[in-house]
């Protein structure tokens, strides 16, 4: 009897745990009929030969540049990096069907936000390791390049910074889709100031947050959890800091570099500064969103993104 207890305990825990990530979907989120075209045009093109390249001009014209002599796409089928590179994608992401569930996810949520939103056809790459490329969205199209998620340890991330190597994880795939979505679905801020620019990341996370809500929060910024934890522990000094140094609405184009852009850590320019988790002004944007959510929960998450960012902090009454 105990061993059966055991059993059942067992498989209990693992139904849950693959139920685990869907856990705030919305049914009625679930329950939207959507079709989504995926293509693994790296699986496509590793196991094509020579000969086939005009079929595969024919059936994927969007993937061939007409410039763009057969010979080279030649070389590039018999190239020994290029054939090294789609063999460790197809290694990593040979069953691609959980992501696909997930991709279609994003999508039911974006539909449920933004009925009016096209889908495009969603494209898999192997291509050459370019961090700024991860996925590229264009009206009709969204290219993921696999190459770029391998896991943070992989040969071809040596000599990547740690905070790049960081973000080319599977778990990111669907974050950086969602940012291409947001880059488009958000307006730019109205003012150059400090705090517009900080809510206006915020807002871009915020959209991240709704479309995404099966994903840790972590992910959503592109952090780990011990870095999601110190920002959590000094929200109140980070805010503190920017307000007795009258930052909030300076139009120093530095605080960009030091605050909200990639790098290594949040520049600070004190002693803390090594042990800092990156882009804490994206970090306190994205806090003031979410205060703002909660005081109005009557707003759509389309209304939130096209509202002003200095009327959110208003608002917000944003107290750290």
């Amino acid at each position: 009897m105990k061993k059966i207890s055991i059993v059942f305990i067992s498989i209990f825990l693992i139904l849950n745990v693959g139920c685990q990530d869907n856990v705030n979907v919305k049914p009625e989120v679930e329950a939207i009929d959507i079709d989504v075209n995926i293509v693994r045009f790296d699986s496509i093109f590793y196991g094509a030969h020579p000969e086939d390249l005009q079929t595969l001009k024919k059936e994927f014209p969007f993937m061939f540049d007409a410039t763009i002599p057969d010979s080279l796409w030649i070389l590039k089928m018999n190239d020994t990096l290029q054939n090294y590179i789609e063999s460790e994608v197809q290694k990593e992401f040979k069953d691609f069907k959980e992501q696909e569930a997930q991709i279609e996810l994003f999508f039911k949520h974006l539909k449920y936000f933004f009925p009016k939103q096209s889908l495009p056809k969603v494209i898999t790459l192997a291509e050459y390791v370019d961090y700024n490329t991860k996925v590229l969205l264009n009206e009709d199209l969204l290219f993921i390049s696999l190459d770029n998620y391998l896991g943070k340890d992989h040969e071809f991330y040596e000599g990547f910074q740690d905070y790049i190597a960081q973000l080319q994880s599977p778990e990111q795939i669907l974050p950086d889709i969602a940012h291409q979505y947001a880059n488009q679905l958000v307006p730019l801020p109205e003012s150059r100031d400090f705090l517009s620019q900080m809510v206006y990341e915020g807002k871009k996370l915020y959209f991240k947050q709704q479309t995404l809500p099966m994903l840790r929060p972590e992910y959503l910024i592109g952090y780990t959890e011990e870095q999601l934890a110190w920002a959590d522990e000094y929200e109140f000094m980070i805010w503190q800091f920017f307000v007795e140094r009258d930052l909030l609405y300076s139009t120093d184009s530095d605080l960009k570099r030091r605050f909200i852009l990639p790098a290594p850590f949040t520049k600070f320019y004190l002693e803390i500064d090594s042990e800092s988790p990156p882009r804490l002004g994206q970090f306190l944007g994205w806090e003031i969103v979410r205060a703002y959510a909660e005081k109005f929960p009557e707003k759509s998450l389309k209304e939130i993104v096209q509202l002003n960012e200095q009327d959110i902090f208003n608002q917000s009454k944003y107290k750290p």
